[in-house]
């Protein structure tokens, strides 16, 4: 019998000692892979990926999430009170506030839509969502929102501009790097449609998408699914 329980705990030692091995693996070797071809994974697998993006899955982000967006709104928030006084900085955070808004409020929530495994969806999320640039997942994110969220990304304008909304967050972006990484002093204008773009997204673009979820806003920012019938919403 003693010789069965060391046995036995001789082959438990060994099963941890494999799975802490593996656990290195993946906090190691895994996400530095990912990092590297998660773009390209989406790519490979764009088609299924739409053809199988679960609604229901969306839903669930947004109401397991309902506060997602309060970090991109203190942004944009700061950003307008720092007008016209210091439009550099104005600068800075609204496009913080636009980054926010595309990567956390609605890629992030698309992939977690895209992936049918509760922790892979959280992992791959982390690390698409890391990328500086977003360009490489705008042909997923413009398709799955024109079907989905009725938003066509690849067209849509802001009110007064002759320039899609996506070339506007890559224009402001260009700007906001000129002044954060190489200190240079731009028009402050490109300020002022740094504002616009993030209120764009946040007050339009969001809520619409929302919309076609079944699902609603509450102020200040705050993601709802209960049907109020009473409400104007």
């Amino acid at each position: 019998m003693r010789e069965y329980d060391e046995e036995r705990e001789w082959e438990d030692q060994q099963e941890a000692d494999g799975e802490a091995y593996y656990d290195h693996l993946y906090k190691q070797i895994g996400p530095e892979w990912a990092r590297d071809h998660a773009s390209e994974l989406l790519e490979e697998h764009y088609e299924d990926a739409v053809n199988q993006f679960t609604l229901e899955r969306l839903q669930s982000y947004y109401l397991a999430q309902p506060n997602l967006a309060v970090p991109a709104r203190d942004s944009l928030l700061y950003a307008q009170s720092l007008m016209p006084s210091f439009p550099q900085a104005a600068l800075v955070f609204a496009v913080t506030a636009t980054e926010l808004t595309v990567k956390t409020v609605l890629l992030k929530p698309l992939i977690s839509g895209l992936v049918h495994t509760e922790d892979l969806a959280s992992f791959i999320a982390e690390l698409t969502t890391k990328h500086t640039g977003m360009d490489r997942f705008q042909k997923l994110l413009t398709e799955i929102v024109a079907q989905f969220g009725g938003v066509q990304l690849k067209t849509f304008k802001r009110a007064g501009s002759v320039k899609t909304l996506w070339e506007e967050i890559g224009e402001i972006q260009c700007a906001r790097n000129a002044v954060s990484h190489r200190g240079e002093t731009v028009d402050s204008g490109i300020a002022v449609i740094a504002i616009s773009v993030s209120t764009t997204l946040l007050n339009e673009v969001f809520p619409q998408i929302l919309k076609k979820l079944g699902l609603h806003l509450h102020d200040p920012i705050t993601v709802c699914g209960v049907s109020h019938p009473n409400s104007t919403r």
